[in-house]
């Protein structure tokens, strides 16, 4: 009986999503450290800012917070091929977390304020909660690629609360007062919008030129031609 050893492409090991998800884990750090610590302290300015609201920060900030670190697991194509019952239940957290964590925000930016802030959280909330869902569609559906897809525009939505709160750390931005900080979150809520379209479209606008050289084609065909072949004589 013949044998075939098909060959195959191995990818680097290292992957621009691997860069990024470690730059976005050291601005996860920053957040925690600057922002959440002080909340340890039942006297620090912040906690007492909000005190009104303290008891929805707490089911707003655990539920976020899974569907925060839960996410990027779910792009581990390594996790979703060798575990698959794993990435099927950190789904259903992460999509637990969206439905408890973005209404409530919009409950907190009501009463806690800034006004100027109120539709921010409410456009930011609602497209987390849509994204998510057609996501949830997709996979209950049987429409893996499409499922895919929407994960990767629902998860910038959870990244603004990081990436706002990094950026208001620069002290340019500080000076500006409730303008800078209006300018950043509206600037995140709109790169959340969009950016996932270039992701997901860039392999279809910037192909891979070796990828789809005729000669690569020609090859590959005839190649898979012959293993059908000894496979069919075996």
């Amino acid at each position: 009986m013949a044998t075939v050893s098909a060959p195959q492409a191995r990818t680097s090991s290292i992957q621009a999503k691997h860069v990024f998800f470690a730059f976005y884990a050291l601005l996860i750090l920053l957040v925690l450290y600057r922002y959440e610590m002080p909340f340890l302290d039942s006297q620090s300015p912040a906690r007492l800012h909000f005190a009104k609201v303290k008891w929805w920060l707490l089911p707003h900030g655990v539920l976020g917070a899974i569907a925060l670190f839960i996410a990027p697991l779910q792009f581990s194509n390594r996790l979703r091929q060798r575990h698959l019952w794993l990435h099927r239940i950190l789904g259903r957290f992460y999509v637990a977390g969206v439905a408890v964590a973005a209404p409530v925000a919009v409950y907190i930016a009501i009463v806690q304020g800034p006004p100027t802030l109120v539709m921010a959280a409410v456009t930011q909330s609602t497209a987390w909660i849509l994204t998510t869902a057609i996501a949830l569609y997709c996979i209950r559906t049987g429409n893996v690629p499409q499922h895919r897809q929407w994960m990767i525009r629902s998860y910038p939505f959870a990244m603004v609360f990081v990436f706002t709160r990094a950026l208001l750390v620069i002290p340019a931005i500080q000076r500006l007062g409730e303008v800078g900080i209006v300018s950043v979150v509206w600037s995140c809520i709109a790169a959340a919008c969009f950016i996932p379209s270039f992701v997901i479209g860039w392999g279809a606008v910037f192909p891979n030129k070796q990828r789809s050289a005729p000669g690569v084609k020609i090859r590959a065909a005839a190649a898979a031609a012959d293993s059908s072949l000894e496979l069919t004589n075996a």
